[in-house]
């Protein structure tokens, strides 16, 4: 195996960081925890940083550097700069209550206050959402699009409109939805640019055309999901199997009639793997079309399993999940997974076909 650079493991234990940041919360993190995460001793991590302030600070600088990169390229691909401007009013308002990434800048806030790191790149990468705001508003005036006299002071309301409703959305339930905070923001940067309200509902339809990519929070998810799916296999695990599931969740292994409903989906695979010393359950391929504003979407996942049963025969399988996902206030779970069997593979005949 190829022995990793520095800058390569640095970045790993960034990204480490950051998803358990995104399961914990920054005050709840401990280098122990991405320590464990890694399987490495925790001077490892010392190594590379000074203190647990310098590790979170710089992975929260790292998963906001890639956030803004791919938000700029989004803004950049619009047509025009209303649609720009649209763009990334889209783009800035949370998906929902539980939109990780906005989560993630949200806990931020707070531990700036604790934490002096934190603090100045937190104050640095606000100032680059404000400015990335001010050339879209710039080169809008620069077109003859809008009419705006100080785009610095207007993209710092807009962004401040945004921020401040953002920590409502996502500290209250039910206060406003994110329809209503777009059009919020919308009828707020109309004024500041000079443009009728109504002109936002035709400009993202060029745009339209080209599905929006997927968000670096949701696609870590959801990927989480299916390896949290394969480990409890791994573990025999029920609670953590389990756990996956929505309560409503169908699941269908081809035998016939799907099981439903989490409790009984749980119940037939603590039995099934009753039959089994030990399994083994990978997905090397996940794909996955999500419509994250409406909180639901569908994939398909391929596995493979090597297992041995308790009278001591091996076999294997190779699969494809049809995967339907649900986002709930635990997260995004599988509502329903509907199993393709492509080979299953025994050294001896009547073996169980698959653990999960």
């Amino acid at each position: 195996m190829k022995k990793q650079t520095v800058e390569e493991r640095r970045k790993e234990i960034l990204e480490t960081t950051c998803e358990v940041v995104i399961e914990r919360g920054f005050a709840a993190t401990r280098i122990a925890d991405v320590a464990k995460r890694l399987s490495v001793s925790t001077s490892l991590i010392h190594y590379h940083y000074d203190s647990k302030e310098q590790l979170l600070a710089e992975a929260f600088s790292h998963y906001a550097r890639k956030d803004l990169a791919e938000l700029h390229a989004e803004i950049e691909a619009a047509p025009n700069s209303l649609a720009q401007l649209d763009r990334a009013i889209q783009d800035y308002v949370p998906e929902g209550s539980g939109d990780m990434e906005w989560m993630l800048w949200i806990d931020a806030w707070g531990e700036a206050l604790r934490n002096p790191m934190m603090k100045k790149i937190s104050q640095e990468l606000d100032e680059q959402s404000v400015e990335l705001l001010e050339r879209v508003l710039s080169g809008g005036v620069a077109s003859g699009e809008f009419r705006c006299a100080d785009p610095s002071a207007s993209a710092l309301r807009l962004t401040g409109l945004i921020d401040g409703l953002a920590i409502q959305f996502a500290a209250h339930d039910g206060l406003l939805t994110r329809d209503a905070f777009i059009d919020h923001v919308r009828w707020l940067a109309a004024a500041e640019v000079g443009v009728d309200i109504a002109e936002f509902d035709g400009s993202q339809a060029a745009v339209r055309t080209t599905a929006k990519p997927l968000s670096p929070a949701t696609d870590l998810a959801l990927r989480q999901l299916v390896a949290r799916y394969c480990d409890g296999v791994q573990q025999r695990d029920a609670d953590i199997w389990g756990s996956t599931w929505a309560n409503d969740a169908s699941w269908d292994l081809g035998r016939g009639k799907p099981v439903s409903g989490r409790a009984n989906i749980v119940k037939a695979w603590t039995n099934a793997m009753k039959g089994f010393d030990w399994a083994v359950q990978v997905a090397p391929l996940t794909v996955f079309d999500i419509n994250e504003s409406a909180g639901e979407g569908t994939g398909r996942v391929t596995v493979q399993e090597r297992f041995r049963t308790t009278d001591g025969n091996t076999g294997s399988l190779l699969a494809i999940y049809h995967d339907r996902y649900v986002r709930t206030t635990l997260g995004w779970l599988f509502a329903e997974r509907r199993l393709e069997v492509i080979e299953h593979a025994s050294v001896a005949p009547g073996l169980p076909e698959r653990t999960g």
